[in-house]
């Protein structure tokens, strides 16, 4: 994958991951592997959504199910920078 094919919440995800001291190479191959992988279960739907609306729906079915595996991937991202943040913050306050 190129980064040129990346979209606007792949980038996200890849600063998010490079604030985390992740590198450029690691944060790709991390978004190749959570988001564009498609596990078991994914193939499984995408097979039961073709036998639904037939062969021709099948990259459409594919980009959705990456599209809502980038957005629950951000969001957990965000969810993890607050709390840990506030944990520092909580932290140094107390000292």
């Amino acid at each position: 994958m190129n980064s040129i094919d990346f979209t606007f919440l792949d980038k996200e995800i890849l600063t998010q991951l490079q604030k985390r001291g992740m590198s450029i190479n690691e944060s790709i191959q991390l978004i190749n592997f959570e988001i564009y992988y498609l596990s078991y279960r994914d193939r499984a739907a995408v097979r039961k959504a073709v036998r639904l609306v037939g062969e021709d729906k099948k990259q459409a079915i594919i980009s959705k199910i990456h599209m809502n595996k980038r957005k629950s991937y951000l969001a957990e991202l965000l969810a993890n920078e607050n709390k840990y943040h506030m944990e520092s913050c909580n932290y140094l306050f107390g000292v």
